[in-house]
């Protein structure tokens, strides 16, 4: 029977490395595993067995047959049983690189960790199929959509003036209709300089053009991090990218109640954050929230691919934000689809080259 323990945050431990002796006693750990396991550095002049502090799926039998003949292991999702209560980790298990062949070192990594730079992985190379998807498509249209509008144009010249042009004109309105689409799908192509920009007013412009354009009311709740700094930018870009954010969480909210549509935007600064494979010392996390309905569940998954949308548009709006914080080593996550549906913007907070003649382009 499993022990009635609390399940342990995940999100709460960093890397902890346990190094042990052939008999499974505790040699040394790191500062993670002493606050995971309860146990000082200290403590371990008496000799300390491992398994009287962690049970659970990991068993002696599991690390014997790793010591002979020395063999590594990756085991992932294991359940442990700990005197703070119940952990699903990830754990890499080393032999024979310390003291003895038979020593092993444990290094316990959080499982939402790793799910979530797989997630950031899976994100970034579904951006970067979309954007060279949507801008070789956007330029094989291009062209001929020049020369149906051209000789729409010609012909209207061309018919007697007693001839109704009503059909010519059509086809020219909506050849211009599908131009201004293919600009949209070449845009993040658009190179454009970066700089130092405060990112609550590039927020705060954004949120302005979306409002607006808005028919009905929206409560908007706004919880800013007053201390953060400026951040090198392309202050287009991003405000590109926010529009389309802020724009999709006041439409989701729009079928509502004036009194009960609510649409929250929130910025922190985050330490040592891991966007992908690569750790940033600072991210800013931009956080545009609705209490809509939600996305359904069989949009989620793909909810940044170009035409993937719950709504009558052409689903472009995520796949072009996407791929303008991307050009700043950013990413877009969806944290909740349900209500309330909350999609965090992360921007690395880097430094802006020296001034040059060749400034960075984004």
């Amino acid at each position: 029977m499993t022990p009635a323990f609390p399940k342990i945050d995940s999100h709460l431990i960093s890397t902890a490395l346990v190094l042990l002796d052939e008999t499974f006693a505790i040699n040394s750990m790191n500062p993670a595993a002493e606050q995971l396991l309860g146990i000082t550095n200290r403590q371990l002049q008496n000799k300390i067995y491992f398994f009287d502090w962690v049970k659970g799926e990991m068993t002696p039998d599991l690390l014997k047959s790793l010591q002979a003949p020395a063999q590594s292991a990756f085991i992932e999702e294991i359940e442990l049983h700990l005197p703070k209560g119940i952990l699903r980790s990830n754990v890499m298990i080393t032999p024979g690189q310390w003291l003895t062949e038979k020593d092993l070192l444990l290094e316990f990594q959080s499982s939402a960790h790793i799910k979530k730079i797989r997630k950031d992985l899976q994100i970034q190379q579904q951006s970067r199929v979309s954007e060279h998807l949507i801008q070789n498509l956007a330029h094989e249209i291009k062209n001929p959509l020049g020369g149906i509008k051209g000789a729409a144009q010609l012909l209207e010249r061309k018919l007697p003036a007693n001839f109704s042009n009503k059909y010519s004109r059509i086809i020219v309105q909506e050849a211009d209709r599908l131009g201004a689409l293919v600009d949209r799908l070449l845009m993040p192509a658009k190179p454009e300089l970066a700089e130092m920009a405060n990112p609550h007013r590039v927020i705060e412009q954004a949120l302005q053009i979306v409002l607006l354009q808005m028919t009905n009311k929206i409560k908007v709740i706004k919880d800013y991090d007053p201390s953060l700094p400026d951040i090198c930018i392309a202050p287009n870009q991003i405000q590109q990218a926010l529009l389309n954010l802020i724009k999709n969480a006041a439409e989701a909210v729009s079928s509502q109640q004036s009194d009960q549509a609510k649409l929250t935007l929130s910025t922190r600064m985050l330490h040592q954050h891991t966007i992908g494979q690569q750790q940033f010392r600072q991210v800013l996390k931009i956080v545009v929230e609705d209490n809509g309905a939600g996305i359904a569940k069989n949009f989620a998954n793909d909810i940044f691919f170009p035409t993937i949308s719950g709504k009558s548009s052409s689903g472009l709006g995520l796949s072009i934000a996407q791929s303008l914080v991307q050009r700043h080593q950013g990413i877009i996550e969806l944290e909740n689809r349900q209500n309330p549906t909350r999609f965090s913007l992360y921007l690395p907070m880097i430094k802006p080259a020296k001034e040059s003649p060749n400034e960075p382009k984004l």
